[in-house]
């Protein structure tokens, strides 16, 4: 069988084409590569050139590749007049000073449980009435005030025995029993019988001070979940009828972050306000304690705050805002907010002035002034020490190193000075070294 004729010539041409291939010299077959200029490729430092219309950033002028539109220049860290018009820079010149931070925190109110006092029957007895007093809790209780009657067949005997001993006119029992109504708090009782009455088997228990009715305290629960005195109740000399604190003081229990709280000290007068009744100018309150260790899941350290209301405004559970104003020595602990002499002097900064990501600080510092308004902005490194906050938000941060009193810095435009100087691959808040730095062994070898 022949092979077809179009195989044949297939073939044919293969070995032609090879054949020319040989003989012909490898100047006509290969044109020799070009040097590199890596001068020319490599982009002036702090030099690019971008698209005003696309998204594209070259490192050579010319014409977009994209669009077409002639690409205009971008300079890290320089910015004309109209640019920083239109880009709302503004300035601010740090400066040297005392910290004074304000501390804020919200507390709790709940009635201040160093004022506590119970009311005991000291009897035994069985209750068979209760007055205003043991109704409801929050009740304001007068001194005298009649909580319960107790019916009491121990107080029952103690009269009869009082009035045969005034029959027998034997004075040492009459005073040794008239001694003990009165430790019982029921002299009235003693009087009655001392005036000729007949002995009664129920007494009324009066308050013997004067309080507000709680039946919980602050760690305690939920006043509302406690009990008041029931009718029908068997009670023993020590029961605890009522619980009475003073109706205007109060507490505030606050969590405070670790790091405020160590500025704080005990004395510290403090500021309130809520959210409902605005500023209480006329409340004092001040420190009381503060935990000497930390809440482990806050990180917080609690602080009580001791105050007065008599005006009545303020109401167990209310959440309220308190500021205190506090001052801090050289070494950064606790001054006395009264005493200047004590407070250290500090490199304050804006807190709008600088950029962070958490590890890495940075400020841009005003380098250089052009004659043409002109500003020439260089990258300031930062350390810093603790944020200062203010009762108006104009925060600040004290500096350890990379800025001086009298350096100008930006305060706001900051992040599009900082952008401009990525992508003209200078260093800035993410590139301590620049976007476009590279090792030398990572340019490519020939």
């Amino acid at each position: 069988m022949r092979p077809a004729p179009s195989l044949l010539i297939g073939v044919a041409g293969l070995l032609v084409g090879a054949t020319v291939i040989g003989l012909l010299p490898a100047s006509a077959l290969f044109t020799p590569a070009e040097a590199h200029d890596h001068a020319a490729e490599a982009a002036t430092a702090g030099e690019r050139w971008a698209c005003p219309m696309m998204d594209y950033i070259g490192n050579r002028p010319g014409n977009c590749p994209v669009c077409g539109m002639k690409m205009t220049r971008v300079t890290a860290g320089e910015l004309t007049a109209e640019q920083q018009r239109r880009m709302d820079v503004q300035l601010s010149t740090v400066v040297a000073g005392p910290a004074r931070p304000l501390v804020r925190a919200y507390g709790i109110v709940r009635y201040d449980d160093r004022t506590a006092q119970v009311i005991v029957p000291r009897v035994a007895g069985r209750i068979v009435r209760r007055h205003p007093a043991a109704l409801h809790a929050g009740t304001v209780v007068q001194a005298g005030d009649p909580v319960v009657d107790l019916y009491s067949a121990e107080v029952f005997a103690a009269q009869g025995e009082l009035a045969a001993a005034v029959k027998l006119g034997d004075q040492p029992t009459i005073r040794a029993l008239t001694e003990r109504f009165d430790r019982w708090n029921l002299a009235p009782v003693a009087r009655a019988i001392l005036d000729g009455h007949l002995p009664v088997d129920t007494v009324t228990i009066t308050s013997p001070f004067a309080g507000r009715v709680v039946l919980a305290l602050g760690g305690e629960g939920d006043a509302m979940d406690g009990r008041l005195p029931q009718v029908g109740q068997e009670v023993m000399a020590d029961t605890a009828l009522l619980r009475l604190v003073e109706p205007d003081a109060y507490m505030l229990v606050m969590q405070v972050p670790e790091t405020r709280a160590r500025w704080l000290r005990v004395g510290q007068p403090a500021r309130l306000a809520s959210d409902d009744l605005g500023e209480l100018p006329d409340i004092e309150a001040g420190v009381a304690w503060v935990a000497p260790e930390l809440n482990r899941e806050l990180r917080t350290r609690e602080v009580h705050v001791h105050l007065r209301d008599p005006q009545g405004r303020l109401l167990p559970g209310s959440l309220i805002n308190a500021r205190f104003e506090t001052a801090l020595t050289a070494d950064l602990e606790a001054a006395d907010p009264a005493e200047p002499s004590t407070w250290g002097r500090f490199t304050l900064v804006p807190k709008t002035a600088v950029l962070s990501t958490g590890v890495r600080h940075v400020a841009w510092r005003v380098a250089e002034r052009q004659s043409d308004g002109r500003l020439r902005f260089e990258l300031a490194p930062l350390a810093l020490g603790p944020r200062l906050e203010d009762e108006s938000g104009n925060d600040v941060y004290v500096v350890r190193a990379g800025l001086k009193p009298g350096d100008e810095v930006a305060t706001q435009g900051v992040f599009l000075i900082d952008s401009q100087a990525q992508l003209a691959g200078t260093p800035s808040l993410l590139f301590p070294h620049g976007a476009v730095s590279q090792p030398a062994s990572a340019a490519h070898q020939h």
